[in-house]
């Protein structure tokens, strides 16, 4: 035999399965806290690939200002301390 009466003994549910509302109830949460959890990594996580340039270039700039002053003293002490110390 076929169908629902072919096999006697398979559980059947204790109750109707859930309600549409529930079910939309349960969507709407789903949505809701993934639309939260989007926000706060928008918010808090990683900056994006412009502020990550941008951070780049300006650590860029500041080691480059840094290492033209390093270079500006050993010319200085090189001048002072050179064979044509003293003159003109």
């Amino acid at each position: 035999m076929t169908g629902p009466r072919a096999a006697p003994d398979a559980a059947a549910p204790d109750g109707p399965g859930p309600s549409r509302r529930d079910v939309v109830e349960g969507l709407a949460v789903a949505l809701v806290a993934g639309v939260g959890g989007f926000a706060w990594f928008s918010a808090s996580g990683p900056p994006s690939e412009d502020e990550r340039e941008e951070l780049e270039d300006q650590r860029d700039e500041e080691q480059d200002e840094l290492e033209d002053r390093q270079d500006d003293e050993r010319d200085d002490d090189e001048d002072r301390s050179g064979p044509d110390r003293g003159r003109g």
